[in-house]
Formats: C-alpha cells, structure tokens, sequence
C-alpha cells in the first residue's frame, strides 16, 4: 500500500491557488475515486473536489480557510494500487576501487561526491521546486525511499473573504469613471423590485450599443448580448453572478432565475460559468434603506446602475401636489466608453421602459 496526494485542483484557466471550505470526509475515511471529498473555493465560488483513487484518506494537510497554490497536496490518501516505484530503491552499484599506491607524502583527503538518497520522483522534484535538502527528509518508502508524503507541509495561508473584491475594485480605480443621476416614477408591481430593474435596464442598455461595450485598449469593443451581473451580498462578501439576456425572459420567469441564482450565490453553490460574461452590473440597496449611491465599475464593463429605496414621495401635480412611487437610480460610465450625454440617454430610455 502506498500514500498517493490528492492535489489543490486547476479549476479554471486563470486559477492559481485555492481556499479549502470543508472537508467531507475524514481522516480514516474510506475514498473512491470519483466521490466528493472535499470543497474548495475560488473567486469566492465553491467547487467539489473528487479523489483520484480508491483508498483510505490517512493525513489532511490543508485545512479550512488555509490558501494553497494549485499543485500543492491537500492530503494523501492510502491505496492498493500497483506501486510504481520498481528500480527506484535500488543502490547504486559500487564503484571498482584502485589498488593503493605508496607515496612518499601524506595523502590528501579529496571530498567525494554527495550520497545518492533514494527518493520517488515526485519526491525529487517537488524537492528540488522548494529548494529542499533531501538529506534533511525522513524516508518511510521501502529501502529507505523518501516519499512526497515524506516531505513537509507547504506552508498555507489564510485568506481574507475581502481578497477577490480588493482586487477587482483596486482595478476598477484605474478606470475613468463618473456617475449620473435620475429619479424614476415607476407604477406598482407584483414582481420585486430587482426584477422589474434588472429586465428594464437590460431592455435599456440593448437599445443603446453603443454603451453595452467595453474599451479594448485601442478601441471601443460593442457585446452581442447582454449580461447583468447581480450584486449579491453573502456571508463571503459581495459576490456578482451573470445573468445572460435577462430582458428576453417573462418576469416570472425573471424572477425565478432571479431567486435561484441569490439562493445558490448565498450557500456557494454557483458554478464558475456564471460568474463570467456580464456587460454591466446592477446593485440594488433599496432593500437596506438607501435612497442613493454609487457603484463601482467592474472592469471591463463600461456601466454599472445603483438602484435606491423605492418610495411615495409628495410631487407637484397639476393644480397642487401628491405623491408618486419613485426611486432614484445611478448610472456609473467608463469615460473612454461614452459620456455624460451617453448615460443621460441611456436613463431616459429606462424610464420609458420603466413606463411601458
């Protein structure tokens, strides 16, 4: 039987390291290839993680919270698999010595070359990657065979919930940027307020291409579809899942995606797909009381819109004042993408939707 590692996966093509949330089995635990051992996190989404062979999971090294590059073991599991590791204890055959030679002056003592040490190749390389002394490591394998079980721990760090978002906002200031703007009457609905935005903008920003685009560094790059990215607050912090042409769906239907797509963001189980693919973003903090804000651009989306407290408020009518339902709206715009009068556009073509 021997130790082989089960690895901190490449879930994606940028990924790089991995935050472990939770184990689901043991220490002692019977494995099967092909079953869920564990959850890791990447980009504040979380993903299962199978085992690669049958056997006993004997050692975690890699605990909740602790960040690990991908590569790197996050525990061994034991298996009865063939041992691949023929040839690899055999010592060295010795050298043919020379007969001694009678000099007439003291002999010099030459150092010879290092001791061969035994070890599996993986052993060698993750060794030699670190910058580690073999002969520092204690071997368990047959013949005194040092094992990559046998090498140290990688050393883990914990990583704050607030890591992804400081990256993409420390990005999103380099962006030009400038807010507009307006207050909305809107009519009552039966659908919540999130859905009645989310699909009018969409609706609005696919009449205006002109601002569904992103800078390309030379030029202005114009989306053939829209994705809103729906700010969403979880317990990990803000997390932005897309929801693709969200403006072709019935409102019912909206909704529902709507509440799934909150649902799963908030209990982790969005796939990696659906955090790629928006256009713009939509934040709504009316909920919390907010009457206005501003949100940040997520590069490289060219707008953002922040969506406040839906209210009566006292507004002139003809022949003296009432109230209306309304809602005041923030539209956040790359600079190198449109202008104030851009924005202003795209606001007053929401409104109209807002109306139809």
């Amino acid at each position: 039987m021997k130790e082989t590692p089960l690895v901190m996966p490449k879930l994606s093509m940028t990924m790089t390291e991995g935050t472990l949330v939770t184990w689901r089995k043991a220490e002692g635990d019977e494995v099967r290839a092909g079953e869920v051992i564990c959850e890791v996190m990447t980009d504040k989404v979380d993903m299962e993680v199978e085992g690669n062979v049958d056997g006993t999971l004997t050692r975690i090294v890699a605990r909740p919270e602790d960040e690990v590059p991908v590569g790197e073991p996050i525990a061994y599991i034991a298996t009865e698999a063939d041992d691949l590791l023929g040839g690899l204890f055999d010592t060295p055959e010795p050298q043919p010595q020379a007969a001694p030679v009678a000099v007439p002056a003291p002999p010099v003592a030459v150092p010879g070359p290092p001791a061969w040490i035994p070890a599996v190749p993986a052993a060698r390389a993750a060794a030699a990657e670190r910058g580690l002394d073999l002969a520092t490591v204690t071997p368990s394998g047959p013949g005194g065979t040092i094992r990559l079980s046998d090498l140290p721990p990688v050393a883990t760090r914990s990583r704050s919930p607030r890591a992804a978002i400081a990256r993409r906002m420390s990005a999103s200031a380099d962006v030009p940027q400038f807010v507009v703007y307006r207050d909305l009457t809107l009519t009552p609905s039966r659908h919540g307020w999130t859905t009645v935005f989310v699909r009018a903008f969409a609706t609005a920003l696919r009449r205006h291409p002109e601002l569904n685009a992103e800078w390309a560094g030379e030029d202005v790059r114009s989306h053939d579809h829209v994705g809103v990215a729906l700010a969403v607050d979880t317990r990990r912090g803000l997390l932005a899942p897309v929801l693709t042409d969200p403006d072709l769906d019935e409102m019912s239907t909206l909704e529902e995606r709507i509440a799934d797509v909150v649902r799963r963001a908030r209990t982790g189980k969005l796939a990696l797909g659906e955090m790629t693919g928006g256009t713009t973003t939509v934040s709504n903090l009316g909920g919390f009381g907010v009457d206005a804000f501003q949100v940040l651009l997520s590069p490289p989306q060219a707008t953002a819109l922040s969506v406040g407290a839906v209210r009566q408020q006292v507004v002139p009518v003809p022949g003296g004042i009432g109230t209306a339902l309304r809602c005041r709206v923030g539209l956040t715009t790359d600079h190198r993408v449109g202008d104030g009068a851009d924005a202003a556009r795209l606001l007053a073509t929401l409104s109209e939707v807002l109306s139809e």
